[in-house]
């Protein structure tokens, strides 16, 4: 039998902002995991996914089994792609735009005002239902077409060119 107080303590990290969404990440408590790895899913400080990073196994092992929930998608995807996250940059396997086909909470719009894409352009998509923004990632060069969709909630398919 496992006793609580035998578990290993979480650490703590430095970075203030990696060390809260540890904390939350490794909880167990449904609401905290979904909030922080939504927020890791869209990280990109250097520092705190440096010290994240490290952690991911930890991460891993510590929320399976967590039931995350979920209305029309699963809270599941955003912990997904939240580690995705984590051992693409520990592998420093390139530039994180790469990864926004996988996540499709990623809006155009929040990452040029963040400075990580560059608006080049806003059409009509192709189909011509919803917009499709013309972006440059700021870090490597890639076009990208991102389209809004929208069903029940909104999201963004990525297609490099």
């Amino acid at each position: 039998m496992r006793w609580p107080w035998s578990a290993a303590p979480i650490p703590r990290l430095d970075d203030a902002q990696a060390d809260v969404l540890l904390q939350d990440l490794l909880s167990r408590d449904s609401t905290r995991i979904t909030g922080a790895a939504r927020t890791v899913a869209r990280l990109f400080s250097a520092p705190s996914l440096d010290a994240l990073a490290a952690h991911a196994e930890l991460i891993e092992q510590r929320c399976q089994g967590v039931a995350l929930g979920g209305m029309l998608i699963s809270n599941q995807a955003h912990l997904k792609a939240a580690l995705r996250r984590l051992h693409y940059w520990h592998a420093r396997e390139g530039c994180l735009c790469a990864l926004n086909p996988g996540y499709p909470f990623f809006d155009p719009r929040r990452l040029v005002e963040q400075g990580q894409m560059q608006l080049r352009s806003v059409e009509e998509a192709e189909d011509g239902w919803g917009d499709c923004h013309i972006v440059t990632c700021e870090q490597c060069g890639q076009h990208w077409r991102a389209i809004d969709r929208e069903y029940h909630y909104p999201w963004w398919e990525w297609i490099a060119v």
